[in-house]
């Protein structure tokens, strides 16, 4: 039998150039099912690998991956809607490519570096994000509007927090590189 979990990883990748073309044709609604899908998908890949014993070095890296892809599509693509500052988007990006560095410096030790549970707060904070900034756009919701600009501060906060974390919890291999 083939990889499910694999295939459930791939679907996510492939379904990210639809997000964005609904993201920026205004399809709100149908951007913010297709989000939720594919944020659905994370969890049920890794979850079901687990399950029925498909774990594999694929899963491993293009499980997180395809994560990083999705909420740097999204989040870039609010930056050109006007919906998102480019500083938080800068973070963003730069921690994930920090994160990733670290983990190829890893694999070439033969180190496997494993999500934290601070990472995965961040990865629920910037999912949050992208609902409530999609519900907002899609329906006028005042008191949500007035969260977003504090639900783009944690982003930034966890983004941050999680980032020096991988940094300090692996502080021996960064230096062993350097």
């Amino acid at each position: 039998m083939k990889n499910i979990p694999n295939k459930i990883t791939f679907l996510r990748i492939l379904l990210i150039p639809v997000l964005m073309y609904l993201l920026l044709s205004g399809a709100n609604l149908s951007a913010l099912a297709l989000f939720l899908f594919s944020s659905l998908t994370d969890f049920f890949d890794g979850f079901l690998a687990r399950r029925i014993d498909q774990i594999s070095p694929f899963g491993k890296f293009a499980d997180p991956i395809a994560d990083k892809i999705l909420i740097s599509t999204v989040f870039i693509t609010f930056i050109q809607l006007g919906d998102l500052s480019a500083i938080t988007v800068v973070i963003v990006v730069a921690r994930e490519f920090l994160v990733t560095g670290l983990r190829l410096i890893g694999i070439a030790k033969d180190i496997v570096i494993s999500a934290s549970w601070l990472g995965k707060i961040k990865t629920i904070s910037q999912m949050v994000l992208i609902v409530a900034i999609l519900v907002c756009k899609e329906w006028y919701w005042p008191t949500l509007t007035g969260f977003l600009p504090m639900l783009e501060y944690v982003v930034i906060a966890t983004t941050l927090v999680s980032g020096g974390d991988y940094l300090r919890r692996n502080s021996d291999l960064i230096s062993g590189a350097i």
